[in-house]
């Protein structure tokens, strides 16, 4: 390492160079070879890419830079939410991976969420063991595994049918989700399973990323909800098991809907046991596996997809 090691916030006019980074480094873990990023003209951004703009947009000061010298090196996003500090993968060079950079750069975004007023903090792991290891030495401690699956979507449409029995539910439609019809709801199940409420993650999964959206009905009470699209499957949040697993099937219609052929793909924690059986019985391939890692128990994400690598 030659050079002066440096950590700011990111500047949104250079978001270009760390999405080209993060896409790349993506595509290089097993089980995510086929996120490479296609050049192509008038080729859509990537899931990873609006996101990531989405945090730097909303949370640029946790969304954090490192440099060595005058060459920017990797970064780290992140954001506080319910006195919780959440984690976004960090991305770095191979050659910094695993020493000082890294560990600077883990220190200081959690230094950003004590500032913060954050007494917790959160993480999905997806670069394998150094990562793991450096964020124990900071406290945190892995918790459940987090799967990434593919289904052909003919099949997931068909597993979707059929898990939406589970409990009545239905698509809002184009001027219910322009009213923001329910947002209280969408809040109530965030906070009740992901710990926090992020009312512009929503705001960003609808607009941004054009996922359509349902709601799952026990009684008289909304008791999930559930996101799709195309190129994502998720986040759905449901308040019981049965919910769940209905919610999961509206996630797989909607995702399906939006691909012609090849695979739906999905990120499901460990601990939805059932959604998990369901996939893998279906004839789910699981490609990859990543940690969810805490310092202290905290969620436990049993009833919970998630929306994507990025944002947890």
């Amino acid at each position: 390492m030659t050079g002066k090691v440096k950590v700011q916030p990111v500047s949104r006019v250079g978001m270009e160079p760390l999405v080209a980074m993060a896409e790349q480094l993506r595509a290089s873990l097993p089980g995510w070879e086929d996120t490479a990023p296609v050049i192509a003209r008038g080729q859509a951004p990537s899931d990873l890419a609006l996101d990531l703009r989405h945090l730097a947009l909303h949370d640029g000061d946790g969304f954090l830079t490192i440099s060595v010298g005058d060459e920017v090196v990797g970064f780290a996003p992140s954001f506080v939410r319910s006195r919780q500090l959440n984690l976004a993968q960090p991305w770095l060079l191979p050659e910094y991976q695993g020493g000082e950079v890294a560990e600077q750069l883990v220190r200081r975004a959690l230094a950003y969420g004590e500032r913060s007023g954050a007494g917790e903090c959160a993480a999905v792991v997806h670069g394998g063991a150094p990562w793991h290891g450096l964020l124990f030495r900071f406290g945190l401690r892995a918790r459940f595994s987090v799967y990434r699956l593919a289904l052909a979507t003919e099949t997931a449409r068909a597993l979707g049918r059929e898990l939406a029995l589970f409990l009545p539910g239905s698509e809002l439609t184009e001027d219910a989700v322009k009213r923001r019809a329910g947002a209280a709801d969408l809040e109530r199940l965030d906070r009740l399973v992901r710990g926090v409420s992020r009312p512009m993650d929503h705001e960003h999964w609808m607009t941004e990323r054009r996922l359509r959206l349902a709601k799952v009905r026990d009684g008289q009470r909304i008791a999930a909800y559930a996101y799709g699209g195309p190129r994502q499957c998720g986040p759905v949040a449901a308040a019981t098991p049965e919910a769940a697993l209905a919610g999961l099937g509206w996630a797989l219609q909607l995702a399906a809907a939006g691909e012609a052929d090849g695979d739906v793909h999905l990120l499901l924690p460990a601990s939805f046991e059932a959604g998990v059986e369901h996939l893998l019985d279906a004839g789910a391939r699981c490609l990859a596996e990543s940690v969810w890692m805490s310092r202290s128990p905290g969620v436990t994400l049993d009833r919970y997809v998630l929306p994507s690598a990025t944002i947890s």
